[in-house]
């Protein structure tokens, strides 16, 4: 099978560049979510190919240039880093190499898109209704609704530029032929034709080795990675931190957002909380691996708790260090019992598990963490999780031979 993603995905290498140049987070976790799965689809005797819409230089215009990494061809598309023009470039840009892509391919093909990646979306949508080839879409993430644009500090005209794109990305959704749902719940909310769909959370590296890390570091070290922002519960969890009668315990958090002024202040008032900055994939990986405990602190009474699936908690469970995190509804209930949960969503909620957690032996928290990291290598590698969309694709391929 033959299988064009188009959205953000780059080998690890192009990533780690770009955060050493920019020092900023060019959406790592989404970034590795879709090359996860593109590598499942590598190691199951299918051909892939990416139309990426990363930009790889920082200038006003990014040239096209391609790359091929674990056979695997990537061609990022060309810009001009101008609002609206930009757009206008993908949607050319990615019909035509679709156009090329889809006449040099023989045999069963797809076409699977981030929604994320709207414009360079759109212009191979249209491509692959011309040529009548299958189509899926890929939903990572809710859709954010103009509601929550509308609280946005920027100009007013950025403000409705954003909106005009979510309106568009909600009116595209009815030209796929199938869907790639991190959750049930956006069934509901995404697919009003009810056409075919598949619910995927998330993947981990078939090929990571298994090594268990005996924690002796002192202080122990709690960590989180991820997203830093202020409905993620960071303030409750800082609040929380902030109370432990521990001295021997450090918070490390990595990452970028718009809390990162508000950490800093906590950070100056208690010196155990460590902003760790933006760091490549593979150095929070190691020290996930060298922590005591990792932690999501997002709180469950938002609604977009319901239409994702926080990737971290794949990672975290890979490790092999225990995970403590919020209920969300957004992760199946089979993961519960290879993790910790807080009871309560408070400041003393948090305290409270927080202090439970530490307390146990290190013998318990790594049972705890080797017993989650089984469980996703056996039952959530990339290899299995692509499996079943290739089966999926298949099911789509055949019904659009049928119209």
């Amino acid at each position: 099978m033959h299988i064009l993603f188009v959205g953000k995905c780059s080998p690890a290498h192009t990533i780690n560049s770009i955060i050493q140049k920019t020092g900023k987070n060019p959406g790592i976790q989404i970034v590795k979510f879709s090359r996860l799965i593109l590598e499942g689809f590598v190691h199951n005797n299918n051909k892939v190919n990416v139309l990426s819409n990363i930009i790889t230089e920082q200038t006003i215009f990014s040239r096209h240039h391609e790359e091929c990494f674990e056979d695997i061809q990537y061609t990022y598309l060309p810009t001009i880093r101008v609002p609206i023009v930009c757009q206008l470039f993908y949607i050319l840009s990615s019909f035509i190499y679709t156009i090329k892509w889809a006449l040099r391919t023989k045999g069963d093909k797809i076409i699977l898109c981030d929604i994320f990646a709207n414009s360079s979306s759109k212009g191979s949508v249209a491509a692959a209704k011309l040529l009548n080839i299958p189509k899926c879409m890929m939903l990572t993430d809710m859709i954010a609704p103009p509601v929550t644009i509308a609280k946005d500090t920027r100009k007013w005209w950025w403000n409705m530029f954003f909106k005009m794109r979510v309106h568009s990305q909600q009116n595209s959704i009815k030209q796929y032929d199938g869907f790639v749902f991190l959750t049930k719940y956006m069934n509901d909310k995404y697919n009003p034709l009810q056409k075919p769909y598949i619910v995927m959370e998330g993947s981990v590296d078939y090929k990571f080795k298994s090594q268990p890390i005996l924690q002796t570091n002192a202080p122990r070290i709690v960590m989180y990675a991820g997203a830093v922002e202020a409905e993620y519960g960071f303030d409750t969890l800082l609040k929380a931190f902030m109370e432990l009668p521990i001295k021997d315990v450090e918070l490390h958090i990595y990452g970028d957002g718009k809390f990162i002024q508000q950490l800093l202040a906590y950070q100056e008032q208690d010196t155990r909380i460590k902003y760790m900055g933006v760091v490549s994939n593979e150095d929070i990986i190691k020290a996930e691996q060298q922590a005591t405990l990792l932690v999501n602190p997002r709180l469950s009474n938002q609604e977009l708790v319901k239409y994702s699936f926080p990737s971290k908690t794949t990672e975290y469970m890979l490790s092999g260090t225990p995970v403590l995190t919020t209920k969300l509804c957004g992760i199946p209930e089979e993961y519960y019992s290879h993790l910790y949960t807080f009871d309560e969503e408070s400041i003393e909620g948090f305290k409270d598990k927080l202090l439970e957690t530490l307390s146990l032996t290190s013998g318990e928290l790594q049972q705890k963490g080797m017993k989650a990291q089984r469980f996703v290598l056996e039952n959530k590698s990339n290899i299995k999780q692509a499996h079943r969309i290739e089966q999926f694709f298949e099911e789509i391929i055949a019904s659009k031979r049928k119209e």
